[in-house]
């Protein structure tokens, strides 16, 4: 059996952050536009900024494509593994050995604004890799909106904090193929009274 579940859509301050990064590509591409349509570039004239400016602005369209590319877009629960499904970037697979369980993360919505220390991307097309929280602890995030966030506990490396579209709707099914997944040898036994 396999769910999936769509990802979030972008909050407004990913959408916000992600699209003023943009705009400062193209706003620091415009004088290099201008220098080349006036003539002046050809002619020498503020070549090393040009070519500063439009270093800076490809860095920042080689980090936007990075971010999108493992932006997530679906989270997919099988009869073993979590999968989260992302744009171009290889899908991360968690099996269910490595989960001790699922739960709302709603604390968590003031992310990045509160807590935030440390961070691989905290806004750009989602909230994407390892983050540390100072109530929480290390966390890793592969999510899209900050209202809508799920934390799955790991055994073995940090949470797993994802948002998808209908939380409550996946953190039910989560909860039963977790449940189902588990050997009825492996369940937990009470100890014998000494």
């Amino acid at each position: 059996m396999e769910t999936s579940f769509n990802a979030a859509a972008l909050d407004s301050y990913a959408m916000r952050i992600t699209n003023g990064v943009a705009m400062l590509g193209g706003i620091l591409m415009l004088p290099a536009l201008f220098l080349y349509l006036s003539g002046l570039l050809v002619a020498g004239v503020a070549l090393t900024g040009t070519i500063i400016t439009i270093a800076i602005a490809l860095t920042l369209a080689v980090w936007l494509t990075l971010n999108y590319a493992v932006q997530p877009v679906a989270y997919v629960v099988t009869g073993d593994t979590l999968i989260v499904r992302r744009r171009w970037a290889r899908a991360l697979r968690i099996p269910f050995k490595q989960i001790m369980g699922v739960s709302f993360a709603g604390a968590l919505a003031d992310v990045p604004r509160f807590g935030l220390r440390w961070s691989f991307n905290a806004g750009v097309f989602g909230y994407h890799g390892p983050f540390h929280l100072d109530p929480y602890g290390n966390v890793f995030f592969a999510a899209t909106n900050r209202e809508r966030l799920v934390a799955v506990a790991r055994y073995d490396a940090p949470s797993l904090i994802i948002s998808p579209a209908r939380p409550r709707e996946f953190v039910e099914t989560f909860r039963e193929a977790l449940l189902k997944s588990t050997p009825v040898d492996q369940e937990a036994k009470p100890e014998p009274l000494r």
